[in-house]
């Protein structure tokens, strides 16, 4: 009896499209820096790491399980702003080139569906797309709309809201963040506010317990 094939989770992630030269040239530079990073954060759960597969328009990986992909993909969408990937995850069967551990090199069923997703996340103007085996489809639905209007409502910060969130996320108090930038607490407490950090950090934390719960068959 031929033993049954394990199963991946595959991220592939398509540039939404910048036109003028200037933005190609940074984003050349900046994309493998975010991709590096994410690599080595973490590193333990890649079968096969981040690599381009299409110069700058096209990244891809693969991964042992779905758990931590969301958080894969917004690290390297955070890095790259003002632009971004569409990014698809998709859990399935691989059966070409799995011992390279070269993602450009792997190929099977799941990169297959992966590519659909990311065609229909364009039609639907939509930057995340999942496929875990739901038969119902209506996790992956809830997933696909939720880390998708969580990136656009990320989108919709200024400058000052960023700068305040990602100082607070890494300084942890508002107080230090008010230090660092020479500004009240309040200043730093209503930025937050008006950021819909907590509301967009607790739906953050939703999305990676769904996917920490799904299992590649």
């Amino acid at each position: 009896m031929k033993a049954k094939q394990r199963e991946y989770t595959v991220i592939v992630g398509d540039l939404v499209r910048s036109r003028r030269d200037s933005d190609r040239k940074r984003l050349a530079r900046v994309i493998p820096l975010a991709l590096s990073h994410a690599n080595r954060v973490f590193s333990g759960e890649f079968h096969a790491p981040l690599v381009q597969t299409q110069g700058i328009d096209a990244v891809s990986g693969v991964l042992k399980r779905p758990g931590t992909s969301y958080e894969i993909c917004r690290s390297v969408n955070e890095r790259i702003l003002p632009n971004a990937f569409r990014f698809a995850v998709a859990c399935g069967r691989l059966d070409v080139g799995l011992g390279s551990r070269d993602a450009a090199k792997i190929d099977g069923p799941a990169f297959h569906v992966a590519a659909d997703l990311v065609e229909r996340a364009k039609q639907q103007n939509l930057y995340y797309a999942f496929a875990l085996g739901d038969e119902s489809g209506e996790l992956e639905t809830l997933l696909t709309v939720l880390a998708s209007v969580i990136h656009i409502a990320r989108g919709t910060w200024t400058t000052r809201q960023r700068r305040v969130v990602k100082l607070y996320e890494e300084l942890g108090t508002q107080r230090a963040v008010a230090r660092k930038l020479g500004i009240t607490q309040q200043a730093v407490s209503d930025a937050l506010v008006k950021s819909s950090h907590k509301e967009l950090v607790r739906a953050e934390e939703v999305v990676t317990l769904v996917l920490g719960r799904a299992r590649n068959k």
